[in-house]
């Protein structure tokens, strides 16, 4: 080998070894940069994408580079890359459809990291919303991955898109009590509790005069309505329940729950 061959030679694997030893940091750092300023300007979801697509196109380039250093025809590989990729991208409709609906999932932003959903049967806290799909921890501490298309096209319920959530519950109570005393005592438990808003006024009233399914006895029922913050809803209503009871069975009334969310 020629000292001119040499010297390219070391001269080549000077340049590629600057270019992995500083290149990949630096991909490192601006999709991290790009990541966090698109999370506070736009939302998490948006920076996470905008991150990992910057990233993996600074590595591609990084890769086509070290490979012109090498003495690889470049053009010709491309080619090559286009042909197998279409090729691919017949094989793969269904992951291309994710990553399109997957975009369409970041304009929209129906809901976001750490937002609790409901889609189909599945209710869960958000944990990453990626390409192809979206993780989703359910209640009982499960992974469950959704892929983006199927998000996209069924009904999608945000459980924690607002920030208060209304309790709805019907009991019922002998017909021989009197409607407006029950009522002034599931208002003096509802004013009571600081867990439950007054704004939006909670809601007390009449809602049947009937007879359970399962009984001949007439009863009188009540619709009650109340409110609380999103982060208090899932513990918010076994209270109400029990404090109404507690109320109740000073008095020795016996009420019944019928329904309850």
């Amino acid at each position: 080998m020629s000292n001119v061959s040499l010297m390219m030679y070391v001269g080549n694997m000077v340049r590629i070894g600057i270019l992995l030893c500083a290149g990949i940091p630096l991909v490192r750092w601006c999709s991290g940069m790009c990541a966090v300023f698109c999370g506070k300007r736009f939302s998490h979801h948006m920076g996470v994408i905008v991150g990992r697509i910057i990233f993996y196109s600074g590595i591609l380039f990084i890769a086509v580079t070290v490979l012109h250093e090498f003495g690889f025809n470049v053009t010709a590989l491309l080619g090559a890359a286009g042909v197998l990729g279409v090729a691919i991208g017949f094989a793969s409709q269904t992951s291309i459809s994710n990553i399109i609906s997957g975009f369409f999932l970041v304009l929209e932003r129906p809901f976001s990291i750490g937002d609790i959903i409901k889609s189909g049967d599945i209710v869960g806290v958000v944990e990453s919303i990626d390409l192809l799909s979206v993780r989703v921890c359910t209640l009982d501490n499960k992974l469950i991955r959704l892929p983006n298309e199927l998000v996209l096209k069924q009904y999608l319920t945000n459980l924690t898109y607002y920030p208060v959530k209304r309790i709805d519950c019907i009991l019922s109570a002998p017909y021989s009590n009197d409607v407006e005393d029950i009522k002034a005592q599931i208002y003096t438990v509802i004013k009571n509790n600081g867990l439950f808003l007054h704004e939006p006024a909670p809601v007390v009233m009449l809602h049947k005069i009937g007879q359970h399914d399962y009984d001949t006895e007439t009863r009188i029922f009540f619709t009650v309505r109340v409110w609380v913050t999103t982060d208090k809803f899932s513990s918010a209503s076994a209270v109400l329940m029990q404090q109404i009871k507690d109320q109740f069975d000073t008095n020795k009334t016996i009420i019944t729950v019928v329904h309850n969310n």
